[in-house]
């Protein structure tokens, strides 16, 4: 797994403007800084990787129209790409997602990486849209995602 790992970030790095990407002792994890969002790779046991990213605090200003917004996210992955939304008042607002080993090489990951960029851009500006607007007349469009991102690219396993 580790091998597999590496190509993948290897075929990343160019990409991002890298010679390479450094890897924690353990080879299978790492951390990236694209677009302002940390985001963190993580190969797991099960053959996966793992994307994380904190996309935004959670504010106290409509925060139920927020929590709303992100279980409706979460229903049938709706705006999402088959990633998820989640929420804490330690970190804020989260996107993550698991993709299998499988399915990643050199070649793609790029891909999965600008579509994860790309949702968590789009629940940035929601959140931080409602977080600004008054109590009594937020309502922040969720439009929809750019055409140009992809469908599910991906099924879940």
């Amino acid at each position: 797994m580790e091998k597999a790992f590496r190509s993948i970030l290897e075929g990343l790095a160019p990409v991002l403007g890298l010679s390479e990407i450094n890897t924690d002792a353990s080879g299978l994890a790492c951390l990236l800084v694209i677009d302002d969002f940390e985001m963190s790779l993580r190969c797991l046991a099960t053959g996966h990787v793992m994307l994380f990213t904190v996309i935004a605090p959670l504010p106290e200003n409509n925060r139920q129209k927020i929590m709303s917004s992100l279980l409706d996210g979460n229903t049938f992955y709706h705006q999402t790409q088959g990633f998820t939304l989640g929420a804490r008042e330690d970190t804020g607002v989260t996107l993550q997602g698991v993709i299998s080993l499988r399915v990643l090489d050199k070649d793609n990951v790029s891909s999965y990486v600008q579509n994860f960029i790309n949702v968590a851009e789009y629940w940035q500006k929601f959140c931080l849209e409602c977080a600004d607007e008054a109590p009594a007349t937020a309502n922040p469009s969720l439009s929809r995602l750019p055409d140009d991102i992809r469908e599910m690219l991906y099924l879940r396993v």
